[in-house]
């Protein structure tokens, strides 16, 4: 590539270039107006009236399909929420979870985890081991924002089963929608599940944001906890320094390259920076000379395709490295 310091404008002429390396997209989500909440429909008002977009109502897997192939992605792994417990859902635990996976039979390219709040109890287990051993589910997805904390003791029978399950958590973090309760999402509460489940596979979904510094705390402090990087689309269209930083503060505390994974949170973030863009974005990604000049080592390719699906691909599908 060529040296700039405007290393901002250099990516902004790279993004749209074919992208010669695997993709796994970790962190993608989909719906329709049928299986969401009436809270979640005006979350979504809400959200787009802010925005200034349509609200999102529907996301089919016909559509993130489409936006895979754009993009060059080989895999996407879908994280179902359960927020049964706090508003009045169209479908039970047990149904959304089948609904998640009819939706994606036969479509080799896409996996689903199981959404539960662990705060269901014996049956949230029951169907956290039946979602993976009779339905193919590859993970839990975990959502504090609606209304829990993660490092509660009563939770640790749900820890003990993933472990025993051999399958990963991903734990939502930081920013929610307008109905939900963000102070559920620091990295912090963690930390204790992360220490006492050593074997357990922990993601933090979106770095954490805005409590940055903590995710990557709680990731270098405990080696079975990753971070991933869906979200990141708001810094890397408006803000890139910030994301740049992020990177090399990872770097230096040993969490990039190998426990970082990429991911988009698909689609909702579509408006600020669409699938094949925030892919191309990463996946050529450089450090501005601004920030080598002054100590920071440049990221490789190599370091790049850990975060694109290597880490991915051993963390969440069981491929050995």
């Amino acid at each position: 590539m060529t040296s700039t310091h405007g290393a901002t404008n250099h990516q902004v002429s790279i993004q749209m270039e074919r992208i010669e390396m695997r993709i796994i997209d970790a962190h993608v989500h989909t719906w329709t107006r049928a299986i969401i909440s009436q809270k979640d429909i005006d979350a979504r008002k809400i959200a787009a009236e802010r925005d200034g977009t349509t609200p999102l109502l529907d996301s089919p897997v016909a559509a993130l399909k489409e936006a895979m192939k754009g993009a060059s992605i080989e895999k996407a792994v879908i994280l179902p929420i359960d927020s049964g417990l706090n508003q009045d859902m169209p479908l039970s635990l047990r149904k959304k979870t089948d609904w998640h996976v009819e939706e994606i039979a036969g479509e080799s390219n896409l996996a689903t985890f199981v959404g539960i709040d662990p705060r269901r109890g014996k049956e949230g287990i029951e169907e956290l081991e039946r979602a993976v051993t009779e339905k193919g589910c590859i993970g839990w997805k975990m959502y504090p924002p609606n209304g829990f904390y993660p490092d509660s003791d009563e939770f640790y029978p749900y820890y003990e089963k993933a472990t025993e399950l051999n399958i990963p958590i991903v734990i939502h973090q930081g920013f929610t929608s307008r109905f939900k309760h963000v102070k559920y999402a620091q990295p912090v509460y963690v930390d204790k599940v992360a220490a006492d489940f050593p074997q357990l596979k922990i993601v933090l979904a979106h770095a954490g944001t805005p409590w940055v510094e903590e995710a990557l705390m709680v990731s270098a402090k405990n080696p079975n906890v990753s971070v991933d990087v869906s979200g990141w689309q708001l810094f890397a269209s408006r803000a890139p320094m910030k994301l740049y930083q992020m990177i090399l503060d990872a770097k230096m505390s040993r969490v990039f390259p190998m426990r970082m994974i990429w991911g988009s949170d698909y689609p909702l973030f579509e408006h600020i920076m669409p699938l094949k863009k925030w892919a191309s974005f990463f996946a050529l990604l450089q450090i501005p000379d601004s920030l080598t000049e002054i100590g920071y080592d440049q990221v490789t390719r190599e370091e790049i395709e850990y975060v694109m699906w290597r880490n991915a691909a051993r963390i969440i599908f069981g491929e050995r490295d």
